[in-house]
């Protein structure tokens, strides 16, 4: 008997969560998340000239890392190898093909970060009408849309391995009598393992679940009226409960923290100022799509993403399975009437 599983009831949100309080998330600000379909090589030196001197110091930054590196190899294997050894430890060209690495990839995802601001900025002043702001602010796909934050998959796996990369060699000071810094390398690495988990969860879920996507019906959709989208699983998904359903806002804003060495720093952080949580029963064994109808309450805050502080609404999904839950977020096309 073929699966063809049948429409799911319509998700109408009797009784929403209270609003959360004010709560910061672990996610990147807007304007350095790359936008689909954008970032092609064909402007990559006018991209690299409009980041001027923050472009140019990170590439100076590039060359040097990589000769570095290129030392280090030259010193390990090749028809210099020996010339080179003479007189010089051999783990010296081991450690400079680390150290090259390490800083090639943390300035490399640096580098990526500024060219994606230069594109963000630029996509700004292609602004259309000011009345609809999502003519132009978005490049949204009413019809099918992927998951956020996955266009920039491979520059967030850049900087998680640079990172890493960066908790690896600040493992090398563990040899220091001083229990102060053990116990800092220590909490790098408590950090270190959280990221490591995370993408490993995430690489679970991608080789069993594919990438879903979603149509929105309403498009856009407005403060005080209904949002309406269908889920569409690439593959079929055997739910072992109901899915839970969080829909939120979130705003980008200016923080400043502290340094280890007293000084401030400002930083963009993205702060959930609302979120509400709700029950999608599953009576099916298996899921194919999931259709969503959510109420908008009134009076709170629009879709911005023409600014640095932006705010935008995400839609989150999460389905119980046997294993690892399917988790994933959607950026869902919510405004105001005033634009």
């Amino acid at each position: 008997m073929p699966l063809t599983p049948p429409r799911n009831r319509r998700l109408r949100p009797s009784a929403p969560s209270k609003p959360a309080e004010r709560k910061p998330i672990y996610a990147p600000p807007r304007v350095s998340v790359p936008v689909p379909g954008a970032g092609s090589g064909s402007g990559l030196f006018a991209k690299l000239w409009a980041g001027g001197l923050a472009s140019g110091f990170l590439l100076f930054f590039m060359s040097i890392s990589l000769g570095i590196l290129l030392f280090g190899v030259a010193g390990t294997v090749g028809p210099y190898r020996d010339s080179l050894r003479q007189g010089n430890d051999p783990g010296t060209f081991y450690g400079a093909m680390g150290m090259g690495t390490l800083f090639l990839l943390v300035a490399g995802r640096m580098l990526q970060i500024v060219l994606t601001s230069v594109e963000v900025e630029k996509r700004w002043k292609k602004k259309g009408k000011k009345s609809e702001p999502w003519t132009w602010d978005h490049p949204w796909r009413p019809t099918g849309m992927g998951p956020d934050y996955v266009s920039g998959a491979g520059g967030y796996l850049f900087g998680r391995i640079a990172f890493l990369g960066f908790i690896g060699f600040f493992n090398i000071a563990w040899g220091s009598q001083s229990w102060l810094l053990r116990g800092a390398i220590l909490l790098f690495d408590a950090f270190g393992l959280v990221i490591l988990l995370d993408s490993l969860r995430a690489l679970v879920q991608w080789l069993r679940f594919g990438r879903a996507e979603v149509a929105w019906k309403t498009f856009p959709a407005f403060l005080g009226e209904r949002l309406e989208a269908t889920v569409r699983f690439p593959r079929t998904l055997h739910p072992t409960g109901p899915a839970r359903v969080t829909l939120r806002c979130v705003q980008d804003e200016w923080t400043t923290r502290r340094t280890s060495r007293g000084e401030e720093r400002r930083e963009l952080q993205a702060v959930a100022v609302h979120s509400e949580d709700h029950e999608v029963p599953l009576a099916n064994g298996f899921l194919r799509t999931l259709d969503l109808a959510l109420e908008l309450r009134a009076g709170l805050p629009g879709t911005v993403l023409d600014t640095e502080q932006a705010t935008y609404w995400q839609l989150l999904l999460q389905i119980p399975t046997s294993g690892p839950d399917y988790e994933t977020v959607f950026l869902a096309p919510v405004y105001s009437r005033r634009g």
